[in-house]
């Protein structure tokens, strides 16, 4: 599935080469968005001369990606590429964001195939309990007990707790004081 960068500029969440590396490793950005950042990046700073910075601007087929990127972020002193690390914790809910959001779009006229879509989500990003309320094949823990209501109500009910989710979530990654 391709993100594009754009997602985070429509919901206003800031992102760097950190946020790029992991869309590269978690293979959720194209190339074409690597290459439009590093042009923008450039243009915003004509005094740089980084040049895996314009290696990447410049694009194409024969260029390595991933290690252009791993340079520009040891340049900024990040040695530990590990995703699992403290430090790439915020990049990945990043793109758990991102992607909720286009698919929150993209089903917007299917609720119940937006479930499945978020469960598939809730799995690749390794079960993250935030997300627990939500998940269609979870028994609630608050006390809710969906037989006693009809289908549509459950998927609604499920929803509204998706949105809340998206609303708290959206706010968190827009506070400076996160990143």
């Amino acid at each position: 599935m391709d993100i594009y960068l754009d997602i985070f500029k429509q919901n206003k969440i800031k992102y760097d080469w950190k946020t790029l590396y992991v869309g590269f490793k978690l293979d959720l950005i194209k190339y074409s968005d690597i290459v439009n950042y590093a042009v923008e990046f450039l243009t915003k700073h004509p005094e740089n001369s980084d040049q895996n910075i314009i290696q990447l601007a410049w694009g194409g087929n024969e260029i390595d990606y991933e290690n252009l990127l791993v340079d520009i972020l040891k340049d900024s002193h990040i040695n530990d590429f590990n995703l699992d690390a403290d430090l790439w914790q915020l990049e990945k809910r990043k793109w758990r964001f991102g992607i909720l959001a286009y698919l929150k779009m993209k089903y917007q006229d299917d609720f119940e195939e937006l479930l499945n879509k978020i469960t598939e989500v809730y799995a690749d990003f390794n079960y993250p309990e935030d997300m627990d309320t939500f998940i269609n094949y979870l028994e609630p823990k608050d006390g809710f007990n969906p037989s006693q209501y009809p289908k549509e109500d459950n998927v609604i009910r499920l929803i509204n707790l998706f949105n809340y989710f998206m609303k708290q979530e959206q706010a968190y990654l827009q506070n400076d004081d996160n990143i």
